[in-house]
């Protein structure tokens, strides 16, 4: 069985390519893996869904 992480930033002006290479590292260590990215019409990410085995 899988579960499901949606992150948002709380500000597209907040969030930079490092910071949010930090996170999803962070939540690869926790056994997540990102598997849809969605960005706004200026290419900011503005979520992430992440999932990973529930029973691990």
């Amino acid at each position: 069985m899988k579960e499901y992480k949606i992150i948002k930033p709380e500000s597209m002006w907040a969030y930079k390519d490092a910071t949010f290479e930090d996170m999803f590292n962070k939540y690869a260590s926790q056994g997540w893996r990102v598997i849809n990215v969605g960005f706004d019409q200026s290419g900011n990410i503005r979520k992430a869904v992440l999932e990973r085995d529930k029973n691990r």
